[in-house]
């Protein structure tokens, strides 16, 4: 692997359990996805290419169905008026016994110094497990007057890698992020039954049920002479006064 381009001199320092660098800051999520044959082999599919940066709104160039290693890649990010080029190479390619994925580095160019890495592995148990691994230090020259922000933007393109990855391998049954994910475990699906209405309103406090949470059994009749005058039938009502 030819270091010439990259911006840093170790190639492989984003592996699981491979040394920090002096300088550098390792930023690691480890997810469990599940378990089963057919949720490890989309997992793999996943991480085999570049489709956990482009479901968020990355370009590559060239955009490789697998990527190859030792291949250079134009990775671009546009948001608004702002947009950001990032040029890196794919250092190292996981092709072994549990674990798939690959860690790209970085070239001249990039706001950052360092490499990440997408991963899915199985353990002895079976569960399959998802792992994006930064490793990473804010580039020299100008991106110093820059560092606060490229530091943020790291910590939030990791976490969107880790969601993107998890509705590209799970779809529908992935776990929703911030608020949408407390509104789900709070109403359900369905926010327009009674039941969710009443769990949004009551909030954290589960209070129990009552007699007239849920309908009656059977038919209930009513007195109507005994009712409210609101509650009667118009027409009765109307015929009654004439």
């Amino acid at each position: 692997m030819s270091l010439e381009g990259l911006t840093y001199e170790t190639p492989g320092i984003a592996r699981p359990g491979a040394p920090t660098p002096r300088g550098f800051t390792e930023r690691t999520q480890r997810i469990r996805l599940g378990e089963g044959d057919a949720l490890w082999a989309r997992a793999v599919e996943v991480v085999s290419g570049w489709r956990i940066k482009t479901a968020i709104g990355f370009t590559v160039d060239p955009d490789d169905e697998r990527v190859v290693p030792g291949r250079d890649y134009d990775t671009s990010y546009r948001s608004g008026l702002v947009r950001q080029f990032e040029p890196v190479r794919v250092v190292w390619v996981a092709n072994e016994g549990g674990r798939r994925g690959f860690g790209y580095g970085t070239r001249l160019g990039h706001p950052v110094t360092g490499e990440e890495c997408f991963l899915v592995e199985r353990d002895a148990d079976g569960a399959v497990w998802l792992v994006v691994r930064t490793v990473s230090r804010v580039s020299r020259g100008r991106w110093r007057w820059l560092w606060l922000g490229v530091c943020l933007g790291i910590d939030v393109f990791q976490r969107r890698y880790a969601e993107s990855a998890l509705l590209l391998i799970l779809g529908d049954d992935a776990p929703l992020p911030g608020l949408r994910r407390m509104r789900r475990r709070m109403v359900g699906e369905g926010s327009s039954g009674v039941e969710g209405i009443a769990k949004l309103g009551y909030g954290m406090m589960n209070p129990p049920r009552g007699p007239f949470d849920s309908p009656p059994a059977e038919p209930v009749d009513l007195d109507e002479d005994a009712l409210p005058w609101e509650l009667r039938d118009r027409e009765d009502d109307a015929s009654s006064s004439q």
